[in-house]
């Protein structure tokens, strides 16, 4: 088990739609992209495309970074973000699948169309185990 973060902290990542994902490719190249996870206090968790790049990233190298930022665009001193480094794994199935789809489904609708959703084995799900917590920006956290 990973570190537990505050509950601040968890309000902040709970609230934003965007995360940014960082894996890191054979050689050390660092890869980010856009991704949309659900948080439950404890776990990140990220559906992906089958057979994407950061799918091969991960089972190669499971240390993983994501940032969660957010700015007022008419008062940039309240610039705030939090990064947090982790352990990830790649889940096809089983109980903890479904309770992370659910939580999946719960904050982005989309997930719950015939378009949108799938069945357990479909789509990949990443499980990210924080290990390190890092924040920045003096504005307050948003509740």
């Amino acid at each position: 088990m990973g570190i537990k973060l505050s509950k601040s902290d968890t309000a902040f990542i709970k609230q934003l739609p965007i995360g940014r994902l960082a894996t890191a490719t054979e050689d050390c190249e660092p890869i980010v992209r856009p991704v949309w996870p659900v948080f439950d206090g404890v776990y990140l968790y990220i559906a992906s495309d089958p057979d994407t790049p950061k799918l091969e990233q991960i089972e190669s190298n499971p240390q993983v970074s994501i940032v969660f930022d957010d700015y007022d665009k008419e008062n940039w001193s309240i610039i705030k973000g939090i990064r947090i480094q982790g352990e990830a794994e790649i889940m096809w199935n089983g109980k903890e699948y479904v309770y992370a789809h659910e939580l999946l489904k719960e904050k982005f609708p989309e997930y719950r169309t015939e378009e949108g959703g799938w069945k357990d084995g479909d789509i990949p799900i990443i499980k990210i185990t924080p290990t390190f917590v890092n924040k920045w920006g003096p504005g307050s956290w948003k509740k």
